[in-house]
C-alpha cells in the first residue's frame, strides 16, 4: 500500500509538470515572446524619436527620461524578513565556523 501512494505523488507531480510544459509551449507556439519583444522594440523606437526631438529643439537631455524601467519590486514585509533573517543566520555561520577553526588550529598547529 505504501508503494502505491509514492506513486500517486509521483504521477501527481509529473501531471503539474505537464501541465506547466503545455502552458509554456501554448504561449511560445502563439507568439508571447515575440510580441512582448517587438512592443519593446516599439517602444525604444519611439523613445529614440523623442530623444532626437528633444535634442534638435536644444532641450536639456538625460537618458533615464527615456529609457523604461522593467524592474519591478516584488517585496513585502514577509520577503524582506526573509533576507534580513538569511543574512544574519549567515553571518552568524561564518563567524562561527571561522572562530571553531581558529580555536582548532590554536589547538592543532
Amino acid at each position: 500500500m505504501k508503494i502505491k501512494r509514492k506513486s500517486k505523488y509521483f504521477f501527481r507531480i509529473l501531471f503539474c509538470f505537464f501541465l506547466v510544459f503545455v502552458a509554456l509551449l501554448i504561449a511560445y507556439e502563439s507568439g508571447y515572446y515575440e510580441t512582448s519583444l517587438s512592443n519593446r522594440a516599439v517602444l525604444t523606437k519611439e523613445a529614440m524619436e523623442r530623444f532626437e526631438s528633444d535634442v534638435e529643439a536644444g532641450e536639456v537631455v538625460d537618458i533615464n527620461d527615456y529609457l523604461k524601467s522593467s524592474d519591478v519590486d516584488y517585496s513585502n514585509g514577509i520577503t524582506r524578513f526573509g533576507n534580513k533573517l538569511s543574512s544574519g543566520l549567515s553571518d552568524i555561520m561564518t563567524k562561527g565556523l571561522s572562530g571553531l577553526f581558529d580555536a582548532l588550529k590554536g589547538l592543532f598547529w
